[in-house]
């Protein structure tokens, strides 16, 4: 059995344990002191290193996979069958938002369906089964319903996919800064300025150029899907490790590294946002925003989303300065160039992203999630039971706090662990001295170690009592 098969095992024991602290009020009083579990998932990552090297040996092994043939017009069908589901969801939303309830954000299916069953949910199914997305995707749906012709533009030459990058850090913004984001009215004008952008951009330069170059969804959802267990490529069905379609030959281009470090940074940036350490340093900031007037001029409401803008906006800037300097020690050892290195290994970086992502929204997906079944039946607010769900209460004992931080040390450690079996594999490829291999990830290792003891630290906050 080889590498990405034990990872495939760890991942599958692990994952039926328990995540964050989204949608509750109680707190969990720990049993033991928080840093004995910090310093544990520290050492247990340490540890992968070690079973890592163990467990590859001297050389980075192919993954075995799995190809089971799908026949064409089953493809079709379902294609077509679900995208057909997914434009009628798409409307039902945007009559939802700009008709429906516009008291909390609860009430209205629109918010419950964006940010909880489809940005968590999504990304749920997409790290641990696969890339659904394409399938579901109402804005490629429609495109698809209209004949097929040469794109009248070619993809700007050095552009590469940084319009994906920009678009989703405004969409990361919309999520953590925008005070007004679960009004169901503003959300769904946002939706439909969107779309019209996205059609615009998919009938000038192609449908699948666009989704791969400046689709932030498209982007994200078929990067964290290169984790999961299946794959569908030539017309077959690929059942592979977890995480062997992180580990690619190809050098990832700059825009996708960059990718890379805003999904982890920002998805990071939403819990810091929860801790002790934000409440200070955006008190100290508003307190100078108030000193110099700007809060007088532009609101207490636009200035505080003024600091967690400028909070999302240096984030990244952090990981990648702290990411840069790790491969720059790495670079030494092996003799090649940082930026060179950073690409080489950011893809190893993406079991951290899943892991806290994991960690962070489970408990949010089922709790509030639980509240798009009443809405289901009455979309409108016009007292329909169409599904007889109407009453439905959610239940927020469906999931207790023991539960939630377990599952959030679990899901920490293992993402870490991952990634510290990815890189190696990495080392291990490009370099053919297993002692040059070895070496080089000890900076690497040292970073996820420490990233490992923050997250979970990070995660603990809102969580548990110390």
């Amino acid at each position: 059995m080889n590498g990405c098969w034990r990872l495939t095992g760890l991942f599958l024991f692990l994952v039926t344990s328990d995540a964050d602290a989204h949608a509750f009020a109680q707190r969990y009083d720990l049993p033991l002191p928080l840093w004995h579990y910090i310093a544990g998932a520290g050492a247990a990552v340490a540890l992968s290193f070690l079973a890592a090297a163990l467990v590859l040996g001297g050389r980075a092994k192919p993954s075995a996979h799995l190809r089971l043939p799908l026949p064409p017009s089953l493809v079709n069908v379902v294609r077509h069958g679900l995208g057909g589901v997914a434009i009628a969801l798409f409307l039902l939303l945007l009559v939802a938002g700009f008709f429906g309830a516009q008291d909390d954000w609860d009430s209205n299916l629109l918010p419950v369906s964006v940010w909880v069953i489809w940005w968590v949910g999504i990304t749920f199914v997409s790290a641990l089964i696969g890339n659904v997305w394409p399938l579901i995707d109402p804005w490629r749906a429609v495109a698809r319903m209209f004949p097929r012709h040469r794109a009248p533009l070619g993809w700007p030459r050095g552009a590469e996919a940084w319009p994906a990058v920009f678009l989703f850090l405004s969409f990361a913004w919309c999520e953590v800064a925008w005070t007004e984001n679960a009004v169901p009215y503003k959300l769904a004008t946002l939706i439909l300025g969107y779309s019209l952008v996205t059609w615009t951009g998919m009938a000038l330069f192609g449908v699948e150029v666009w989704c791969a170059k400046a689709d932030p969804f498209a982007v994200f959802f078929g990067l964290i899907a290169r984790f999961a267990a299946l794959d569908v490529k030539g017309g077959a069905l690929v059942i592979r490790p977890f995480g062997a379609g992180l580990s690619d030959a190809r050098l990832p281009t700059p825009a996708a590294a960059a990718f890379v470090i805003v999904v982890l940074a920002t998805v990071s940036f939403d819990g810091i946002g929860e801790t002790p350490f934000w409440d200070t340093v955006a008190g100290l900031t508003m307190r100078f925003l108030y000193d110099v007037g700007i809060v007088a001029r532009i609101g207490y409401t636009a200035a505080d989303s003024l600091v967690k803008t400028l909070g999302l906006l240096a984030t990244p800037l952090v990981f990648a300065a702290v990411y840069l300097a790790a491969c720059g020690l790495v670079g030494r050892i092996t003799g090649e160039p940082t930026g060179y290195t950073a690409r080489r290994y950011v893809f190893s970086l993406v079991p951290i992203a899943i892991g806290y992502h994991l960690a962070h929204y489970l408990s949010y997906l089922l709790i509030q999630g639980q509240a798009v079944w009443p809405l289901l039946s009455d979309p409108l607010n016009l007292g329909w039971n169409l599904f007889g769900t109407r009453g439905t209460m959610i239940d927020v004992g469906v999931i207790g706090m023991r539960f939630v931080w377990l599952f959030a040390v679990f899901a920490i450690v293992l993402g870490h662990a991952a990634a510290v079996m990815l890189a190696h594999m990495e080392a291990m490829r490009n370099n053919s001295s297993r002692v040059t291999a070895v070496a080089s990830q000890a900076p690497m290792l040292i970073l996820m170690v420490a990233y490992t003891m923050l997250s979970l630290w990070i995660l603990s906050q809102p969580v548990v009592e110390v």
